[in-house]
């Protein structure tokens, strides 16, 4: 079967793409070094791998054509809309999230229920839930590159242990990237995990949002970056990211206060 093309895939709704993508995928012989819980992801990433650099350059060439949101006031606004948009969605969850304190007496799920702490009680589940959503987006926040492919929203299939694939700038080789909040956000115990999944794509890189704390990740042969280092090699600003942050954070932690008040 020869390799899969840009084109192949041009017309295609993204639940076609994925069903093409992964009839590939099947024709692709799997080295006996690769678990049996990665021999799908490989199958995948190399069924992919001879259209990304096309893929991405076209939309490097749709970006340049059309006021390129690289450029530093477009990105700041893009970036911004997208923190925006997601506060938003989050302060309206954020009822779903509290449990009354009448709720949390008689049925406590945690210690700070169990002790009646009802401060600590909302601030661990709305904590706990705005950690767990943000990581989606910073895939989102890099997507705004056009030098970022998301296997999922691109193509419609899951690469295990790949949230996005970078090309760093003026370079031609596809890194497949897992990208976390912080250096620390990755256990101990998901360390080795993550190197598996890593270690199988020839190009591959752990990324972290921010440059926040000390590292748990480490290996001999998969590069990390965080904060300015990453974000500069997909053309983003990291200051603009790390503004448009602290705004979303903030007016999360006065919608929550307003609730909290008026309870």
């Amino acid at each position: 079967m020869n390799d899969l093309k840009i084109d192949d895939l041009r017309s295609l709704s993204l639940g076609d793409r994925a069903a093409l993508i992964d009839s590939y995928a099947k024709s692709i012989t799997v080295p006996p070094q690769i678990k049996p819980s990665l021999q799908t992801t490989y199958q995948r990433a190399t069924a992919i791998k001879p259209l990304l650099l096309d893929y991405c350059r076209e939309q490097i060439t749709a970006d340049r054509q059309s006021n390129s949101v690289l450029d530093r006031q477009n990105q700041s606004e893009a970036i911004a809309q997208k923190c925006h948009a997601f506060a938003q969605q989050f302060i309206d969850s954020i009822p779903s999230l509290v449990r009354s304190p009448r709720q949390a007496a008689e049925n406590p799920k945690n210690l700070y229920e169990l002790c009646g702490a009802t401060l600590f009680t909302a601030s661990n589940a709305i904590s706990r839930s705005l950690s767990t959503k943000m990581g989606q987006l910073w895939e989102d926040l890099a997507k705004i590159s056009p030098y970022t492919i998301s296997p999922e929203k691109d193509f419609g299939i899951k690469i295990t242990g790949i949230d996005i694939i970078i090309f760093e700038v003026g370079q031609t080789n596809p890194i497949f990237t897992q990208l976390k909040t912080t250096p620390g956000t990755l256990t101990g115990s998901q360390k080795p995990r993550s190197q598996e999944e890593l270690a199988i794509h020839e190009f591959s890189l752990f990324a972290a949002a921010f440059c926040l704390g000390t590292w748990n990740f480490s290996s001999p042969t998969i590069p990390r970056a965080c904060g300015q280092k990453f974000w500069s090699k997909i053309g983003i600003e990291y200051e603009l990211v790390e503004d448009s942050i602290k705004t979303m954070i903030l007016d999360i932690e006065a919608a929550y206060l307003a609730f909290q008040n008026g309870q």
